[in-house]
């Protein structure tokens, strides 16, 4: 099986996808291009990070997609007989990667590699993640990042409702991180009681 937990920095992602992790038996991937760098489970992160870096300064859309394409395609197919839980995965990479020509990529991606049994989609208001950021490191660079205001939520259900992608959206805005694992455990109940794929 595989869950992806989406949203802006300062929604909750990380917390939650270790959360499904953790208490339902899921290995927790973030950014599964590392593991082309190293044979090892954990992977070269900042092997990955120099060649990401390098992309960026292509400013290239379609070769950006297809990058970060590779990974999701890479975790799916190589770890299919694995439960996995994505820190990010399809809805971010085409909120931060796709325009109207590298979008295109999606189309031929998905056929290959699926979509998600579940995506959960954590939104909050700018204002809220601003905050939450702030809270965790009054230093990090995504204070500053006018990218960081955007809601983001639109475009990013655009692309679930696009593609008949199984989601969850919950506003985290006025909710405690308890009553938002409640709501994502209840729904990995439902799913655990649906497939085989399931290790107990």
């Amino acid at each position: 099986m595989v869950v992806a937990v989406e949203g802006m920095d300062g929604a909750g992602k990380t917390v939650i996808a270790r959360h499904i992790a953790e208490k339902h038996g899921f290995e927790f991937m973030e950014k599964p291009l590392q593991y082309f760098y190293n044979d090892g489970p954990e992977g070269h992160y900042n092997d990955l990070l120099t060649v990401s870096s390098r992309l960026y300064e292509l400013n290239d859309n379609v070769i950006k997609t297809w990058y970060f394409s590779l990974g999701n395609l890479y975790a799916t197919r190589v770890f299919s007989d694995k439960n996995i839980v994505f820190d990010r995965h399809l809805v971010s990479n085409y909120y931060w990667n796709a325009d109207e020509e590298s979008a295109k990529v999606f189309d031929l991606l998905i056929p290959l590699g699926g979509v998600p049994d579940m995506t959960f989609l954590l939104y909050a208001s700018p204002e809220v993640r601003m905050q939450r950021i702030h809270d965790r490191n009054p230093n990090d660079p995504d204070l500053t990042d006018p990218d960081m205001l955007d809601d983001g939520r639109e475009k990013m259900l655009y692309f679930l409702n696009k593609y008949n992608m199984p989601y969850v959206f919950i506003d985290t805005d006025n909710k405690s991180l308890d009553e938002v694992k409640e709501i994502v455990d209840s729904e990995m109940e439902r799913l655990k009681g649906q497939t085989r794929k399931l290790v107990k």
